[in-house]
């Protein structure tokens, strides 16, 4: 009997290391010019996936059989088989007709388009999904903040009411400021409407590109992408003038079954919830019985965004939201970063509802800071200047404080 047991034991082990898969590493570039291609999608299957960061790397943890799906739009879609890979991938860019003529008016391609997409909204607009989510502040190229969490939200077409699982945060007061500086609620930006919500009135439509009015607000122009398998028809919206928020945006459609495929371009004319605490963090810690010296405007702001869409799940929804803010202040260039991954249904916990003007900072700490949950979630790997970042401060015990 122990030699029987013994045997199963020995037999079971090879399974059950293998199981467990690998950890596979490589940066994704162009082909052509070997430039890394950043927030490339990498897919395995719907519980296993990633995107590359600003410098076009990722890690997933497979097995060495499985295929990983790589696709950027804009680029032929690879698949590689894991085991062998190598650290380098390289996509093939598509080929761009400007201004060609098809069979049909390109007019008529942007209201399939705008239909096909109202209807999508429609039929799936209860679909939520759960997203990681990481945001840095730079100034003067120097990282002073840094934030993760993961959200809830409804995903198909596009990103709204977020709620909040988890996150953590820390600051470093910057030597080229004599202050923090930071958007409270910066995590909003990345619900980025295309189209109106079914039932809304014409006249809160003026922001949305995708909807029948849209030449009453917008400028067009076209192309399309030649590809062997899907051609790609692409829209360019120019808003005309308005103080109302608005996208100056350019729209890639799969032209076989006019669905959105991703929408890069900005946001104008948006107020966002902005920060200010005045002096060293000793001045406040001493000032604390008396109020500590805050500051909160609302200011406009416009920002760069590129918003992917995918369809692993079986329905148009958001795959990620990448956004970058730049302004100035008294005389130094602030930069905050962001990037937001679907992760599908994948379990992390339930959310706490978000309004658009919530400070993140405030909900983030009011939950606690567990490192081991951290430790095992990195779920986009952290570019080089972000792991030092994350390194400093963790050494320095900062996170939850800011």
């Amino acid at each position: 009997m122990m030699k029987h047991l013994l045997l199963l034991l020995f037999l079971c082990l090879p399974l059950s290391v293998l199981a467990q898969g690998n950890v596979y590493e490589a940066v994704v570039v162009d082909s052509k010019s070997q430039q890394p291609l950043p927030y490339a999608s990498v897919f395995v299957d719907r519980t296993n996936s990633t995107m590359t960061n600003a410098v076009g790397g990722f890690r997933i943890e497979c097995l060495p059989t499985d295929m990983l799906r790589v696709s950027y739009v804009g680029y032929s879609t690879k698949t590689v088989k894991a085991g062998a890979m190598g650290g380098r991938i390289a996509l093939e860019p598509l080929e761009t007709t400007l201004d060609e003529v098809t069979v049909r008016p390109y007019s008529h391609y942007l209201k399939e388009a705008i239909e096909e997409t109202q209807q999508l909204l429609r039929k799936h607009r209860r679909k939520k999904a759960n997203f990681f989510y990481r945001q840095t502040a730079y100034t003067d190229t120097v990282c002073y903040e840094f934030m993760e969490a993961f959200f809830h939200g409804y995903s198909a077409v596009f990103l709204r009411d977020l709620e909040l699982i988890t996150g953590r945060f820390a600051g470093i007061q910057p030597d080229s400021l004599h202050y923090y500086s930071y958007y409270a609620n910066f995590f909003s930006t990345s619900q980025i409407p295309v189209t109106a919500m079914p039932g809304t009135s014409a006249k809160k439509e003026d922001r949305y590109p995708l909807t029948k009015y849209y030449e009453q607000h917008y400028d067009v122009t076209y192309e399309t992408m030649v590809d062997s398998l899907t051609p790609v028809f692409v829209v360019r919206f120019k808003p005309k003038p308005t103080s109302l928020p608005v996208l100056d945006a350019t729209l890639y459609f799969d032209m076989n079954n006019y669905h959105l495929r991703k929408i890069e371009g900005n946001q104008l004319n948006l107020k966002v919830m902005h920060r200010e605490r005045r002096g060293s963090r000793n001045d406040e810690e001493l000032a604390a019985a008396f109020g500590v010296p805050i500051y909160d405007e609302i200011i406009d702001t416009d920002f760069h965004f590129v918003m992917t869409m995918t369809e692993d799940r079986g329905f148009v929804e958001v795959q990620s939201v990448v956004i970058d803010e730049r302004h100035q202040l008294y005389g130094k260039t602030v930069q905050t970063k962001s990037l937001l991954f679907n992760i599908g249904d994948r379990d992390i916990g339930r959310g706490r509802k978000l309004q658009s003007w919530s400070n993140l900072h405030d909900v983030i700490e009011q939950k606690g800071y567990d490192k081991q949950f951290w430790d095992d979630h990195e779920i986009v790997r952290r570019t080089p200047l972000e792991d030092d970042v994350l390194q400093l401060f963790e050494s320095r015990q900062l996170f939850g404080i800011f």
